[in-house]
C-alpha cells in the first residue's frame, strides 16, 4: 500500500521543513491578514524568530507547541515556527474555552503555549486550563497585553535559522489538529508531511493552481484543509493567501476584489454568503472564479446559485483523519458538480460497506470507508480507534460509490431519521428543501415523539429580502420534488441563524436543545 503510494509519486521524500524553506521570491506577497499585507521573507523571518525564542526557553525537536490565535500572521509563524525547530504544531480553535482546552492539554502536554491577551483572555483561559490538567510548559508567549509569566511573542531575531533542525524525514509527526466536537471530547488526530503535502497536490489538481492564482481562505487555519491551503500551497507555489481575522461577508467581498482573488476554499456556509453578496445589485467588481467547498452538506441549489453569479465550485469530501478524500475540478460540468461529491483522488480508496463491513455493489449506498496517502498517522490518545482490518478507516459518513469512481454523499450513519422503524437521511431532505428559492439555509434533525420514535423537524433562514412562503407551500415543494409523505417535516422553525462551529459545521445538538426547550411547537 504505501510502497505504492511511493512509486506513484503520492509519497517523496519532502517535509514541511523543506516546503517552507523552499526558493519562493521572499519579496513576493506571502498573506494578505485583513488590511496588512506581509512578504514571504517577513514570514521567514518571523518564524526563525518564533523558532529560536522556543529553542532559547527549552523547547527541542519533537516536543508539541499549543498554539490558540486568530486567523493572523502570527498563527502562521507560530507553526512555521514549530516546524523549523522540529517541533509539531498543534493549533487549536479559537472557540476553544478552558473546558476544550483542558481535554487538549490532558491528551498532548505541550512544552510550549502561544496565544492572544486581549479583551477574550485566551491567556487566562489557558491559564486555568494548565492548571486543570497538571501541565507545566517550559514557555508560554503572548501576543497583546503584557501578562505575568507570559513572554511577548518575537517577530525579529539576528539570526538566519540555518542553526535550526526542522524535519528531514517525512513520516515523523508535524501537525496535532482536534476534531470540531462531534464527540463529547476532541480528538487529537497526528499527521506527518507524507499526508499533508499529499493535500497540497490535491488542491493543485483540483483548481489547477499555479503561482499566478491568489487564495482566499475564510475559515479558522486551525483546520486541517485551511492550513494547508493558508500555509503550504504558498509556499510550495509561491502565491498568496488572503485571510480574514474573523469572517464578515461583506468585508470579504472587498478583499477578493481588492486583491484579485481567484480560488477560495471554505464550508457551504462561506459559499452561501458570498453568494447572497454577489446576489446583490449594488456588488461590483472583481469577483472570485474557484471555490471548493467542503466539510458539511452542500446543498445542489448552492451551487446552481454560485454558477448563476460566475463561481465555479464543486464539492469536496474529506475529515480530518484523511483530508480530501474526493473533489470536482475547475473543469467539470455542472450537473457533475452540483449532484456529486466529485470523482476519487488518485491514490485513495473508497468503498460503501454494510453493517457487518462487507462491501456493497456499486451504487449501493453504505457507510463509506477509505484508505489513502493523506490518512492520519493515528489519534493522540492510545485509547481512541485508528484504523480497521487492512488499514481502512471507518468515516461515520454514508454515501454511494458509482462505477466511474464518483461519490455522492448521503448523511451520517448517526444523523438518520428513525420513524416507525422506517429510516431515512436527513441530507435528502435538506437538499429538497434547499432548492426552493426562498431558503438560504437549513438543517433537518429527527426529535422524540411517543408514538413513532422521531418525527421530523426543520430549521431553517430564508434568502435576503425574501419572506417566509409557509409551511404549506413547503410542504407542497417536497411533494413536488417526489419526496415521500413520511419524510415531510411536522413543523418547520424559521430563525436568524443557523448555529455553526467555525469550520462551517451545523450544530445540530444545539437545535435539538432549542426544540427540547419548546422553540417552533404549535
Amino acid at each position: 500500500m504505501t510502497s505504492g503510494w511511493r512509486q506513484a509519486g503520492l509519497w517523496t521524500d519532502s517535509t514541511v521543513s523543506h516546503v517552507i524553506a523552499g526558493d519562493c521570491d521572499l519579496g513576493a506577497i506571502a498573506c494578505v491578514v485583513d488590511d496588512e499585507r506581509y512578504t514571504f521573507g517577513e514570514l521567514r523571518e518571523r518564524s526563525i524568530a518564533v523558532a529560536t525564542a522556543l529553542r532559547d526557553h527549552g523547547v527541542i525537536a519533537g516536543d508539541r507547541v499549543l498554539v490558540q490565535l486568530t486567523n493572523s500572521v502570527e498563527l502562521l509563524a507560530s507553526i512555521m515556527g514549530c516546524w523549523r525547530l522540529g517541533g509539531i504544531a498543534v493549533p487549536v480553535l479559537p472557540m476553544f474555552r478552558a473546558h476544550e482546552l483542558t481535554a487538549v492539554l490532558r491528551q498532548i502536554h505541550p512544552s510550549a503555549v502561544i496565544a492572544r491577551n486581549d479583551d477574550r483572555s485566551s491567556t487566562a483561559e489557558l491559564d486555568t486550563a494548565l492548571n486543570a490538567a497538571n501541565v507545566r510548559p517550559v514557555a508560554r508567549f503572548s501576543i497583546g497585553r503584557a501578562e505575568a509569566g507570559w513572554a511577548d511573542l518575537p517577530s525579529h531575531v539576528e539570526a538566519d535559522g540555518s542553526t535550526l533542525p526542522g524535519f528531514d524525514e517525512p513520516g515523523a509527526c508535524v501537525l496535532i489538529l482536534f476534531t470540531s466536537g462531534t464527540t463529547a471530547e476532541p480528538k487529537g488526530v497526528r499527521h506527518d508531511s507524507y499526508s499533508l503535502l499529499a493535500e497540497v497536490n490535491s488542491y493543485r489538481r483540483s483548481a489547477a493552481l499555479s503561482g499566478r492564482d491568489v487564495i482566499f481562505n475564510p475559515a479558522p487555519v486551525a483546520h486541517v484543509g485551511a492550513l494547508v491551503v493558508s500555509l503550504l500551497v504558498p509556499w510550495a507555489l509561491g502565491c498568496p493567501v488572503v485571510l480574514q481575522s474573523r469572517w464578515d461577508p461583506r468585508r470579504a467581498v472587498t478583499m477578493i476584489a481588492r486583491e484579485k482573488v481567484t480560488f477560495a476554499v471554505g464550508a457551504p456556509v462561506f459559499l452561501n454568503e458570498l453568494v447572497q453578496e454577489y446576489e446583490s445589485a449594488d456588488v461590483g467588481g472583481h469577483r472570485v472564479t474557484k471555490f471548493q467547498t467542503g466539510a458539511a452538506s452542500t446543498a445542489t441549489a448552492l451551487l446552481e446559485r454560485a454558477a448563476a453569479v460566475g463561481i465555479t465550485a464543486w464539492r469536496a469530501w474529506g475529515m480530518t483523519e484523511a483530508p480530501t478524500l474526493t473533489y470536482g475540478t475547475v473543469g467539470d460540468p455542472l450537473e457533475r458538480r452540483a449532484s456529486t461529491d466529485g470523482r476519487i483522488e488518485p491514490g485513495s480508496e473508497v468503498r460503501a460497506v454494510d453493517e457487518r463491513g462487507r462491501q456493497l455493489p456499486e451504487g449501493t449506498e453504505g457507510e463509506l470507508v477509505v484508505r489513502s496517502p493523506k490518512q492520519m498517522m493515528g489519534y493522540v490518545a492510545a485509547t481512541q480507534s485508528v484504523s480497521g482490518p487492512d488499514g481502512w478507516v471507518a468515516t461515520g459518513d454514508l454515501g454511494v460509490v458509482d462505477a466511474d469512481g464518483w461519490v455522492t454523499i448521503t448523511g451520517r450513519v448517526k444523523d438518520i431519521i428513525n420513524r416507525g422503524g422506517e429510516k431515512f437521511s436527513c441530507h435528502e431532505i435538506e437538499d429538497a428543501l434547499s432548492a426552493h428559492p426562498a431558503i438560504n439555509a437549513v438543517a433537518v434533525l429527527g426529535v422524540p415523539e411517543q408514538r413513532l420514535g422521531e418525527q421530523v423537524v426543520a430549521y431553517l433562514t430564508t434568502r435576503s429580502g425574501v419572506d417566509y412562503p409557509g409551511f404549506d407551500v413547503l410542504i407542497e415543494h417536497l411533494t413536488s420534488r417526489r419526496i415521500a409523505p413520511r419524510k415531510h417535516p411536522v413543523a418547520i422553525v424559521v430563525i436568524d441563524e443557523l448555529p455553526m462551529t467555525p469550520t462551517g459545521k451545523v450544530l445540530k445538538a444545539a437545535l435539538a436543545r432549542r426544540w427540547a426547550a419548546g422553540e417552533g411547537r404549535g
